[in-house]
């Protein structure tokens, strides 16, 4: 996508803005969508989200919550 400058900010991608992770500290995390780099299930207590830049994210969000966050698909194992 050809970034657009409207009012003087460049805006490269539409849908790399910031979402809210619920986490476990308290209210939560703002993380932008480009910056996600994977994550796991942390037992029941939810999950662990890896940044590209470096800290994790200890959230209450499941694995499928967080997939509802970044509006991304289940992977199925082929048979």
């Amino acid at each position: 996508m050809t970034p657009t400058n409207r009012k003087g900010l460049v805006m490269e991608d539409q849908n790399d803005n910031f979402i809210l992770i619920p986490a476990k500290s308290g209210g939560g995390a703002l993380v932008r969508r480009s910056q996600v780099a994977g994550g796991r299930a942390n037992g029941a207590d939810g999950a662990i989200l890896y940044l590209a830049s470096g800290p994790s994210v200890y959230t209450t969000a499941s694995i499928p919550q967080l997939a509802e966050y970044l509006g991304a698909s289940r992977a199925e194992m082929a048979r």
